[in-house]
């Protein structure tokens, strides 16, 4: 069983962000109803423009964004689709949304519209820029919003060039989790009270959370902070990356200096550092850091990565190789956990999890993405419409 069986949610959303939340509600055990316009979501074109990468007939984006639905497709525009979407609304627990504002005043999919047919549906919303301001009315993607006005792309953009993109759906994957945790926690108000919420989330609201660490200090500050360099740290040896011998980067994260400068120095080989009382705490070190880091970078030089892993995993230490996307598919931690399930029915294919487990459970892909329309027929008689009902809907265009 899920956390949310017997859930009902209904996605009226397209593209990455906003579905990715219905596909972690779903994940979670709710029965999500994906509604499509009759064209399709425009996700399900993303691969073919190649904005992405090319994985044959298998639309791996769409998969990954959409796995555990069903789908349905009517046409909102029409009195005819929006009165069967009404019947839809009756029965959901969970309304979900990314549309803007002026089409949801048009097709009448504002909260108060959602909450007059069903007011138990909890209504959740996910924006570029968020409700409210000059800018509420803008569209807004991931690279947009999140990565560029949010500030995540100066940060990670060494200074004086050159600039750093972001990787597709960046920003909508993590921001898709935090609209399905908001979702949950309505639910849980909902169940309480009885009150149903309306749950907002932003492309560039999550940026700011995000990037919390540079932001908070600015407001202090009042002054930019400089982005961070390759490699080094400004604040200790213990903190930063260091290519190897065999040219990876080697990352070094060890935030308690009196608990892991001892095994570091040991496992670089750096043993003669430990007899200097001038380096006895983690102060002095922090000062001595000038003359501490080549030393470092010579040790980390000297060996490969395999050396390294060895020496570093028999010490006390906290690292990682800047892993490429294969080294990840095949971690022993991401295999062990279900991080990455096997897709059922394709010979390679992998999806990834969403980070939230229950009990020890990982992702069950109960059934791939929909086609367009293929489950309006079943949805449709769940909600109480007839045959003939259905025929009518497609007869006038208004579903597929």
């Amino acid at each position: 069983m899920g956390v949310l069986d017997g859930v009902k949610v209904l996605e009226v959303a397209e593209h990455g962000f906003v579905p990715s939340a219905a596909t972690i509600l779903g994940e979670w055990g709710a029965d999500v109803v994906k509604v499509e316009r009759p064209t399709g979501d425009p996700l399900r074109g993303i691969q073919a423009m190649g904005l992405v990468a090319d994985t044959g007939d298998f639309n791996f984006l769409f998969e990954q964004f959409n796995r555990n639905k069903r789908g349905i497709a009517l046409d909102l525009r029409s009195e005819g689709g929006r009165r069967a979407l009404d019947r839809l609304i009756e029965r959901a627990d969970v309304f979900i949304t990314n549309f803007l504002p002026s089409a949801r005043k048009k097709l009448r999919l504002d909260p108060e519209d959602v909450q007059k047919v069903n007011d138990r549906c909890v209504y959740a919303i996910g924006s570029g820029q968020g409700l409210e301001g000059p800018d509420a009315e803008m569209g807004g993607f991931d690279a947009v919003s999140f990565w560029a006005r949010g500030g995540i792309g100066h940060m990670l953009s060494p200074k004086g060039g050159p600039l750093v993109q972001p990787r597709g759906a960046f920003g909508d994957a993590p921001s898709g989790a935090y609209l399905a945790g908001g979702v949950a926690a309505a639910l849980f108000q909902r169940e309480r009270t009885g009150k149903a919420s309306v749950v907002d989330v932003s492309l560039l609201g999550a940026a700011v959370w995000t990037l919390s660490v540079d932001l908070v200090p600015t407001s202090i500050l009042e002054a930019d902070p400089e982005p961070h360099s390759p490699g080094r740290s400004l604040a200790s040896v213990l903190v930063g990356s260091y290519r190897t011998n065999d040219g990876r980067w080697l990352s070094l994260n060890m935030l308690d200096p009196e608990r892991h400068w001892e095994p570091t120095c040991r496992a670089l080989g750096l043993e003669h550092l430990l007899e200097r009382d001038d380096l006895a705490t983690a102060v002095q070190r922090a000062k001595a850091k000038d003359e501490l880091f080549p030393m470092f970078t010579e040790a980390i030089a000297s060996m490969t990565l395999a050396e390294l892993k060895v020496r570093l995993g028999a010490q006390d230490t906290i690292w990682s190789s800047m892993a490429s996307p294969m080294e990840v598919i095949d971690d022993p931690q991401v295999e062990a956990n279900g991080y990455m399930p096997r897709y059922p029915g394709h010979d390679r294919a992998r999806l990834t999890s969403a980070p939230v487990q229950f009990d020890g459970r990982g992702l069950e892909i109960r059934r791939g993405a929909p086609k367009i329309g293929e489950h309006t027929d079943e949805v449709l008689h769940e909600a109480g419409m007839t045959d003939d009902e259905i025929a009518a809907l497609r007869g006038d265009g208004a579903a597929v």
